[in-house]
């Protein structure tokens, strides 16, 4: 039967990949490599000894040195058949004799060939089928915050910093930060990545920032989640070693496209379940905090201790609603006075007319 030439050119294209020079097959020639079995370093360490006892061992002589003594022995063994058969060797009975012998000889060798194909069938079911590993020990646990600090307006930033702060001090990261400041009101809103293990320790320092006005705590088991993305990437391996193998029997063109086109769907689909189980880990491994800092009052109205600063702040407040009580006063007087003063004028004047007319008629 004549290979067909394409195939021909991807048998000589994938040697060209196995010897290291570029080939279109040079990215699976390196994922076939990258999924064979490691050796045992145990078992490595026993065959270098083996190897080094061979070679310090002294030569043995092949049969392949006895075969002229052998075929000597075989030709006067003949010979003295031969002479004491008178010739009988080339009748019917010899022949046929000959031919069972043969046919006896060969049949153990079909008799091995049956045994040895139930073997291999079994081998690469063997092969084929990848047994199921144990779920992993120990529960995924997602675990979520959500905390409301109270401050006053002014002080928003600043706790706002110290949030961040104490986020990066428990190696957190923040996935999102608003702050939002007004007239009347102030506001900052983070969202925080903690990791699991020092997740009370972190929401027990965020608690010290400010008044916490509300903490609400919950978790939720992903385990199940975990170790079905788990399976189903199992499964998509072991689809991939099927496929190459597959690949690696291919005689036809179609066969080798559809193959191809099997790879890179089993490609993409590895691909998105590593993105799952990543995303998994992570939401077990870093716990999610929802702060609010809400800046619409005062430290001691909030219940907050009250310090000299927040007396000192306050009388400044009370001076500031005082000067601005005096300036609407001046406001409101200035023009008052300004009117009076000129009506008291006009009416001076007015009197001095009136005097001034009186003396003139005497």
């Amino acid at each position: 039967m004549r290979t067909d030439p394409t195939v021909l050119a991807d048998l000589e294209e994938l040697e060209r990949a196995l010897a290291g020079e570029p080939s279109p097959f040079t990215e699976l020639v390196a994922d076939v490599r990258s999924q064979r079995p490691q050796m045992d370093p145990a078992f490595a360490a026993r065959l270098d000894a083996r190897v080094d006892e061979a070679r310090k061992a002294p030569p043995r002589r092949s049969w392949l040195a006895w075969s002229p003594v052998a075929g000597f022995a075989a030709a006067v063994v003949v010979a003295l058949i031969v002479v004491s058969s008178g010739g009988d060797s080339a009748n019917p009975g010899g022949g046929s004799s000959q031919s069972v012998s043969s046919a006896s000889q060969a049949a153990p060798t079909d008799r091995s060939a049956k045994s040895a194909a139930p073997a291999l069938s079994s081998g690469a079911t063997s092969e084929a089928v990848t047994p199921r590993s144990s779920p992993p020990t120990g529960r995924k646990v997602e675990r979520n915050t959500t905390m409301q600090l109270s401050t006053s307006r002014s002080d928003v930033q600043t706790v706002a910093d110290q949030v961040i702060a104490t986020t990066q001090r428990f190696g957190g990261i923040v996935d999102s930060s608003q702050i939002s400041t007004s007239d009347a009101e102030a506001s900052a809103v983070f969202a925080l990545r903690i990791p699991a293990r020092r997740l009370d320790d972190a929401v027990a320092a965020l608690s010290k920032l400010a008044h916490v006005a509300s903490l609400s705590q919950g978790s939720t088991d992903i385990t199940g989640s975990f170790v079905s993305a788990a399976d189903r990437l199992r499964d998509a391996r072991a689809e991939r070693q099927a496929l190459l193998k597959a690949l690696a029997r291919a005689t036809t063109t179609q066969e080798v496209d559809a193959l191809k086109a099997r790879l890179r769907d089993n490609r993409s689909q590895i691909g998105a379940i590593k993105g799952e189980l990543n995303s998994l880990r992570r939401r077990a491994n870093l716990s999610r905090i929802d702060v609010t800092v809400a800046g619409n009052g005062h430290k001691g109205a909030s219940g907050g201790t009250w310090t000299p600063g927040d007396a000192a702040g306050d009388a400044l407040r009370v001076l500031e609603v005082a000067a601005g009580v005096v300036l609407i006063g001046l406001a409101v007087l200035v023009p008052l006075a300004l009117i009076g003063g000129g009506a008291a004028f006009a009416a001076r004047a007015t009197r001095r007319r009136r005097r001034d007319s009186a003396l003139d008629a005497v």
